[in-house]
């Protein structure tokens, strides 16, 4: 195993100040200096994948890298850490961020100086790796994911000067101040300087981020429990007691009953039909006298009734 040892109290007291958020005091890990950095897919040089979208300050703060496939194609792909170092996040924050890891790496810079960086790999599929867990280069922490089918499948990949961000990146400038470019920091850090000593680096440096897995919207339900007969023969069936069980819901009225139902009118439209559909006093209608069909024929071919004209409507300018 590895060493998880706090430094001494002069070490942990320490606290860390970041504008408008609220942070613990920081703890102190040993682990051992990066000895170099490849890509988190296709390792080491990320063959069989593509750079979809770059890094830009004021945009886009990391790289999403696509199979070469295109599509889902890398849907569950593995996802490598980029060096050595800690994992400082391992979490489902959803809110367009899904999986997430972040581990953090110390490592001497061309200066023979100790500086750490977060890299953080967003959209993953699936998790393998836990907080606090010590990761090497290369080792697997997740596969290549769409954010609970939010986008197409993808890694989205960060790498930050700053170990204060966290999740917070809109409480921090956009600029190289805080972020590196992911494709530059790795091509100029293949290969660090390591050594056998134990670094003590910094964790617990993120404020909190209100992300997460949502609760179940409603209580589960347990299943009937079938006990097992007991010697005597008789078996007993237990059904445990749910306190807030869940009402069906009223159905509803089909399409074929609202088509067919007449529709519901206020009292005062029912009036006026009402009133209208009344026979008036002043002029009330005279009754039609009924005439069969045979009645209706002498009448129209007897000799009394006027002769049809056969002739044609003329129009504006007749013929002569």
């Amino acid at each position: 195993m590895y060493l998880l040892n706090k430094i001494p109290i002069a070490l942990c007291g320490l606290a860390l100040i970041t504008p408008n958020l609220a942070v613990a005091a920081i703890d102190y890990l040993a682990i051992p200096l990066a000895s170099g950095f490849d890509f988190p897919v296709g390792k080491p040089d990320s063959k069989g994948y593509y750079k979809a979208r770059g890094f830009w300050p004021n945009g886009h703060l990391g790289e999403d890298w696509n199979g070469r496939g295109g599509g889902n194609t890398d849907l569950g792909d593995p996802v490598s850490a980029i060096g050595d170092g800690i994992v400082v996040l391992s979490r489902d924050l959803r809110m367009g961020w899904g999986n997430v890891v972040i581990i953090r790496h110390a490592f001497l810079d061309k200066s023979n100086k100790v500086k750490f960086i977060d890299s953080l790999y967003g959209h993953l599929n699936e998790r393998t790796v836990v907080l606090n867990q010590r990761i090497l280069k290369g080792q697997k922490i997740g596969t290549i994911g769409t954010n609970h089918g939010m986008y197409i499948a993808h890694l989205h990949f960060e790498i930050r000067k700053n170990i204060s961000i966290g999740m917070h990146r809109s409480k921090f400038a956009k600029t190289y101040a805080n972020y590196y470019s992911p494709t530059s920091f790795i091509r100029a850090n293949r290969q660090c300087q390591t050594s056998q000593k134990l670094h003590p680096t910094p964790v617990n440096t993120f404020a909190p981020y209100p992300g997460g897995s949502p609760r179940a919207k409603f209580p589960r339900i347990a299943s009937t429990i079938l006990k097992k007969p007991s010697p005597r023969g008789d078996s007993k069936k237990i059904i445990p007691e749910v306190q807030n069980s869940v009402k069906p819901a009223t159905p509803k009225p089909g399409l074929l009953r609202a088509l067919t139902s007449p529709p519901r009118l206020t009292p005062k439209v029912q009036d006026i039909i009402t009133e209208k559909k009344k026979p008036s006093l002043l002029n009330p209608a005279k009754p039609r006298k009924r005439i069969g069909l045979l009645s209706r024929l002498r009448s129209r071919f007897s000799k009394e009734s006027k002769p049809r004209s056969n002739s044609r409507p003329r129009g504006l300018f007749p013929r002569r």
